[in-house]
C-alpha cells in the first residue's frame, strides 16, 4: 500500500484528508515542518500533501529540505494552498513542488491527482528496478568474459608453442597449408583474447595509460612492420607516409601501437588482393593524426558510429557480410580516450574506409 505524508498544522484539515484517502492509502501525519522532515527520513513515503502556510518552517522551505533529503528520488510533493497568485506558484515550483491544489480542496480532484502522481512514481520505480537488474546482468556478463579470457590464455599459448615447434620445412602439400592455417588461426584467436583482456582492464581502470613525451613516427613504423606478414599473405601492400621532422606527443607506446595495429589489421582484412593500405602521419594546428586508409568496399554512413562500440558488427556495402568483431576497434576507442584523443571513420579518397586516430599536440 502506498504511503502518503500529510503535513498541516490544522488538525481538522489532516482529519479531512485522512477520511477521504485513508481507505486506499496508508496515511502518515505531521503537524509541523520539523516533524515532517523527521518522518520523511524514517518512513517509506510515496507522496506528500503539504500545506504552504504553517508556523515555523513554511511549505516552501519544507519542500526544499525534502528534496535535499530524498535526492533523486521521484517523490511527488503537492502543495495545498489558498494562495493563487502566479508569483506564489512560481515560488513553489522553484522550491521543488510538483503541483498545487487550491483550498478549499475538492476531494474528487484530489483523489484523481494523487492517483496520477502515484502511478507515475510506480512506473519510475519499475524502471529503476529494471535498470538495476540490467546492470547486474551486465556485471555477470563481464565476470563471465573475464573468467573465459583467463581460461583461454594458457591453452592458446600452449597451442601456439606446439605449432612453432613443428618443422614446416619437412611438410608439403595440403598438410603444409593446414599447418600454416592453424598457425594463423591460433595467432588470430590469441589477438582476440588479448584485445578482450586489454579492453576489460581499461574499462575497469585496472590499467592506466603511462603517458610520456616522445615522437610518434616510431610507433607508426613499428605497427606497420608488425602487420607486414598478414598483409603479404593477403597480397595487400602497406604504405607508410611519415613526415621528416619528428612529431612529439604524450603517449603510452605499447597501448598506442596496439591500437594502431588493430586499425591496420582491420583495414588489411577488408582490402582486396593487389590493393593497398596507407598509414599517414601528419599534424594540423591542434592535433597529430594517424590516418589509415584502405581500398575496401567502405562502410555505410549510418553504420560508422557503430565501429567502435563493444561487440558491434557491421555489414560490408558490397557483400552484406559481417565486418569486424567490434572488440579490436572498441579497444582503439578506449586507448584514444586514455590519451585524451579520439578516433573516427570517414570515406577514403579511394572509396574505402579512412580511420583517423587524433592525439592532442604536445
Amino acid at each position: 500500500m502506498d504511503t502518503i505524508l500529510v503535513i498541516d498544522d490544522v488538525d481538522v484539515n489532516r482529519e479531512l484528508l485522512r477520511a477521504h484517502l485513508g481507505d486506499q492509502y496508508r496515511i502518515v501525519e505531521a503537524a509541523n515542518g520539523e516533524e515532517a522532515l523527521r518522518l520523511t527520513a524514517q518512513e517509506p513515503v510515496d507522496l506528500v500533501l503539504l500545506d504552504v502556510m504553517m508556523p515555523g518552517l513554511d511549505g516552501y522551505e519544507v519542500t526544499r529540505r525534502i528534496r535535499q533529503l530524498r535526492g533523486n528520488d521521484l517523490l511527488p510533493i503537492l502543495l495545498l494552498t489558498s494562495l493563487s497568485s502566479s508569483e506564489e506558484r512560481l515560488r513553489g515550483f522553484e522550491a521543488g513542488a510538483d503541483d498545487f491544489i487550491t483550498k478549499p480542496v475538492e476531494m474528487h480532484e484530489l483523489r484523481m491527482r494523487v492517483r496520477a502522481f502515484l502511478r507515475t512514481r510506480r512506473l519510475y520505480r519499475d524502471r529503476e528496478a529494471l535498470l538495476v537488474e540490467a546492470q547486474q546482468l551486465h556485471l555477470m556478463k563481464d565476470d563471465f568474459v573475464a573468467l573465459l579470457v583467463h581460461d583461454l590464455r594458457n591453452p592458446l599459448a600452449a597451442l601456439q608453442s606446439w605449432l612453432e615447434l613443428v618443422d614446416f620445412a619437412g611438410v608439403s602439400g595440403e598438410a603444409h597449408e593446414a599447418l600454416e592455417g592453424a598457425t594463423v588461426a591460433a595467432q588470430r584467436l590469441r589477438e582476440l583474447v588479448d584485445d578482450l583482456l586489454q579492453a576489460r582492464l581499461l574499462e575497469d581502470g585496472a590499467v592506466q595509460a603511462a603517458l610520456t613525451s616522445g615522437p610518434i613516427e616510431p610507433v607508426a613504423r613499428a605497427a606497420a612492420a608488425t602487420v607486414q606478414g598478414l598483409a603479404a599473405g593477403r597480397q595487400v601492400a602497406v604504405r607508410l607516409d611519415v613526415p621528416a621532422e619528428p612529431l612529439l606527443v604524450h603517449h603510452d607506446r605499447p597501448l598506442l601501437q596496439r591500437a594502431l595495429e588493430n586499425v591496420l589489421i582491420n583495414a588489411i582484412r577488408h582490402t582486396p588482393a593487389n590493393a593497398a593500405v596507407t598509414l599517414r602521419v601528419y599534424r594540423d594546428r591542434d592535433s597529430v593524426h594517424l590516418e589509415v586508409s584502405d581500398e575496401g568496399p567502405g562502410i555505410p554512413a549510418e553504420e560508422r558510429p557503430l565501429l567502435f562500440s563493444k561487440y558491434g558488427s557491421l555489414s560490408l556495402r558490397r557483400t552484406g557480410d559481417r565486418r569486424g568483431h567490434g572488440l579490436g576497434l572498441f579497444l582503439v576507442g578506449l586507448v584514444m580516450q586514455a590519451h585524451h584523443g579520439f578516433v573516427h571513420a570517414a570515406v577514403a579518397p579511394t572509396g574505402g574506409t579512412c580511420m583517423v586516430m587524433s592525439l592532442p599536440v604536445q
